[in-house]
């Protein structure tokens, strides 16, 4: 039984001439403030209620700004929408928290305020942590640490690196987690700031207890427990008590120690109000009743945690979490119909967001093929309406120029010459309809086969992977008791590789639906090459690792592109995991970069089984049929490298195959250069 662990943030701190301030005295003073010095205490005000009165410290923003504005003062102008932008993080209103800090990110930029840019770039990180878009997230905070190590502050560059290490922990990158806490921590210690180093302990406590080190894990939980004692900060002392009940639960160590330390810290989580907290940690706490076969008491607590959840929307995984490990309990208890009920309800919440998102997409390409073929038809009647009427009008003429024709020459030669003209523009009208009509078809032909990509990759591709989940989960639930240890990692290791192979293709399905349906956002701007490299390297080396292949890079420093960064990394990715798929155990894969001229070009080589001239040719085209199995069985659906194509061809470069049979594929791209 593995319990939730809780995991801690470090939030941006803004410190201005008034920062030393309480904010009970500083409101006393705000009525004899005007002007600048008004505007910096309200933006002080702002930041002082953020997290416990939003509201109050929205209307001193919103104060804040309107004062700034009026006084031309950038500065307090750009700190104002700053919070207000907090405000609306601490309402979870993530969307309009974004556009504030983008709004006040340019004020930053302006005024080269290279402190306010990199705690900007921290914020938007984090409301993308919080919405799940881990990429953007890494993104943003390595930004943050370019202008924050530029202006030499340690303090919040320490911060960062936390989070960091929080987003790596939240996509099971434990060790990456681990590494960016190490760094934190020696910073924190050096300044020393004990606040954000329990932060950090607790953290690497965290990254320990994933890993299934649970005597690290402990240690650094007991670190961070004492630390927060002695500032006397009950909430995150609390917190430290709910990871090492859950130690002590997967360990065996001591139940009563568990149920002891989980019941300090739902009374303290209750004594402050944090109702959210308290729900994860009465998961907990009913995990350990039923261990010591109290299964009564540990319905009830499920079923608490569960009411908190529905009452104040805390979302689906809680629920998940709790309706699954009710299942288990009315299992023990022999009440094999209320486990039943409670499975199905944990299924559904499970299921019910995928199937909405991939109905989503598939009714938005669908409805996009719908309007294409009306339009096409529009313009179908449109064209043969006006054929008819140039007919009719051109009998008209024939019939007029027969009359003239008998009184006067002259006139018969010039209504000729008119009539040739008109005749010529006729003929011009009709090619330009019929290339349009043409242009119009191939383009229904083209979403025609976009439709059918996508309906035989959820019918097949996104299927037969999940068949291996859930047969494999199925024969483990049933009958665990029954297997061998080696059999055990077997099924285990199938069942990873076929959640990562249905974590790949809906990656690349949400990248290509975007794309299609042109809702991709493309925000080029200059970035180094090998930080893109790098943070691709960290996603895929695992997958290297397990087939024994090197992946050997040469890339410089000093080479910067200009590109979309996030369009770039997809496109590493997937020919990078290209490369190892069809790369034999023990093999090479090699990126090298090149700069030519105003341009990058970059090359993904591998010692492959390659493809014969015919395969290369139909690579890029969405209607090809062609599907190859990776050299251990991987599957593939060919959809990763129409989304290259697409995103390179967005960034202004274009791609190309170099490939043969048995000797491996070189897969070049160029994107401009950025000096």
């Amino acid at each position: 039984m593995k319990a939730l662990v809780l995991n801690m943030l470090l939030f941006v701190a803004w410190f201005s001439t008034w920062g030393q301030q309480m904010p009970d005295s500083l409101t006393m003073k705000l009525p004899e403030l005007s002007g600048m010095e008004r505007a910096e205490a309200l933006v002080q005000l702002a930041l002082n209620y953020a997290t416990t009165d939003s509201a109050q410290s929205l209307s001193y923003a919103n104060e804040a700004i309107d004062l700034a504005e009026s006084l031309g003062d950038s500065v307090n102008l750009g700190l104002a929408i700053f919070n207000r932008g907090e405000c609306y993080y601490y309402f979870d209103e993530y969307e309009a928290a974004l556009e504030s800090y983008s709004t006040s990110l340019e004020i930053f930029e302006e005024l080269s305020d290279s402190v306010n840019i990199g705690d900007t770039h921290n914020a938007i990180g984090l409301a993308y942590y919080f919405t799940g878009e881990y990429n953007s997230a890494v993104s943003h905070f390595y930004k943050s640490l370019n202008y924050l190590q530029r202006a030499k502050h340690a303090e919040k560059a320490a911060n960062v690196y936390s989070n960091l290490g929080l987003v790596f922990s939240r996509i099971g990158e434990y060790n990456k987690a681990l590494q960016n806490y190490r760094v934190a921590s020696a910073m924190n210690a050096a300044i020393p700031d004990s606040t954000s180093l329990a932060v950090n302990f607790n953290g690497m406590g965290v990254s320990f207890y994933n890993l299934e080190q649970y005597d690290s894990s402990k240690v650094y939980y007991n670190k961070a427990l004492n630390l927060f004692k002695l500032q006397v900060n009950r909430q995150r002392e609390a917190i430290a008590l709910n990871n090492i009940a859950n130690i002590y639960v997967n360990t065996g160590d001591s139940l009563q120690k568990a149920l002891s330390s989980y019941e300090q810290a739902i009374g303290v989580f209750e004594d402050l109000g944090d109702l959210r907290s308290k729900a994860h940690t009465l998961e907990g706490l009913g995990c350990v009743y039923r261990e010591l076969k109290n299964y009564s008491r540990a319905v009830q607590v499920f079923h608490e945690s569960l009411k908190l959840t529905d009452e104040n929307g805390y979302g689906y995984y809680l629920q998940q979490l709790n309706y699954y490990d009710l299942a288990l309990t009315y299992e023990r208890m022999g009440r094999m119909d209320d486990a039943y009920n409670a499975f199905k309800l944990y299924s559904a919440f499970k299921d019910s967001l995928l199937r909405e998102e991939r109905l989503n997409q598939v009714a938005e390409l669908e409805q996009k093929y719908l309007t294409q073929q009306k339009e096409v038809e529009i313009e179908r009647l449109n064209a043969s309406r006006q054929i008819d009427q140039l007919k009719i009008q051109r009998n008209e003429e024939v019939r007029a120029f027969g009359m003239i024709a008998i009184v006067l020459l002259v006139v018969t030669i010039f209504l000729i010459s008119v009539a040739y003209m008109n005749k010529r523009k006729r003929n011009q009208l009709l090619s330009m309809k019929n290339e349009r009509i043409e242009d119009q078809r191939l383009e229904l032909e083209k979403l025609n086969a976009s439709k059918n990509k996508f309906f035989s990759i959820i019918a097949h591709d996104l299927k037969n992977p999940f068949h291996t989940v859930m047969g494999y989960a199925y024969l483990i639930h049933k009958e665990s008791n029954g297997f061998s240890a080696d059999e055990m990692k077997k099924y285990a290791g199938d069942i990873y590789r076929s959640a990562n192979s249905i974590f790949r293709l809906l990656h690349n399905l949400l990248d290509w639906a975007h794309s299609q349906t042109g809702t991709l956002a493309y925000t080029p701007q200059k970035v180094s090459f090998l930080e893109v490299y790098a943070s691709t390297e960290s996603l895929i080396k695992p997958v290297a690792d397990q087939k024994r292949i090197s992946l050997h890079t040469e890339i410089s420093e000093d080479v910067y592109v200009y590109a979309d960064p996030r369009m770039l990394e997809t496109v590493m990715r997937n020919l990078v995991n290209n490369a190892i798929k069809f790369t034999h155990q023990g093999g090479l894969v090699e990126v090298k970069v090149e700069s030519e001229g105003h341009k990058v070009v970059v090359c993904v080589e591998d010692n492959g089984v390659g493809m014969s001239s015919s395969d290369v040719r139909s690579l890029f085209q969405i209607d090809s049929k062609l599907k190859r199995k990776g050299t251990n069985n991987e599957d593939g659906s060919g959809l990763g490298l129409l989304v290259c194509n697409e995103f390179v061809q967005k960034n202004g470069g274009k791609i190309w195959v170099d490939s043969q049979n048995g000797k491996g594929s070189r897969f070049f791209f160029s994107v401009p250069r950025s000096v």
